[in-house]
């Protein structure tokens, strides 16, 4: 991803969560804060898929539509905040494709663990990229407070299979 994408995948963000919008600035300060974690995906000249990952702090969810001012001086696992791609991309690989990059991005930073929140019943997807579903009731319910009651916070060793 580069700078100049931010438009294009703040609309498609937009378009493909609407129920989970975030602010321009927010995908913003995610790109300056850490753009080694954020990648676009183009298809004819246009934004069709992107992904926010960074450095974060383990058993704790990232909230929605905020500011995070800073990473942590020291992180304990890689968050991918966000994973989207056009409807008429799906179902290409292309998210299976960037999983593999993402956890060699959490690797070079000698994290362990990576982890993300499922929305969109998106949980299927990445348990097949050998993410489970977190045993931590309180932060599950938090989760889902923040979330939705269908979201499911989830995580894997970044050392497992891909």
């Amino acid at each position: 991803m580069e700078a100049r994408d931010l438009p294009a995948v703040h609309v498609l963000s937009a378009h493909v969560h609407p129920d989970y919008p975030e602010r321009a600035e927010v995908l913003a300060e995610k790109f300056s804060l850490f753009p080694r974690g954020c990648f676009a995906l183009e298809s004819g000249g246009r934004i069709v898929g992107y992904c926010f990952s960074h450095p974060w702090m383990r058993g704790r969810a990232v909230s929605l539509d905020t500011l995070l001012g800073a990473l942590p001086e020291v992180a304990t696992t890689y968050y991918i905040h966000d994973l989207t791609l056009d409807d008429s991309m799906r179902g290409k690989g292309h998210g299976r494709a960037i999983v593999p990059d993402l956890l060699a991005v959490a690797g070079s930073l000698g994290l362990a663990h990576a982890s993300l929140i499922a929305v969109n019943r998106r949980g299927p997807f990445w348990q097949a990229s050998g993410f489970a579903p977190t045993a931590d009731a309180d932060l599950q319910a938090a989760v889902r407070a923040k979330y939705g009651t269908a979201a499911v916070h989830m995580e894997r060793s970044v050392q497992a299979r891909r």
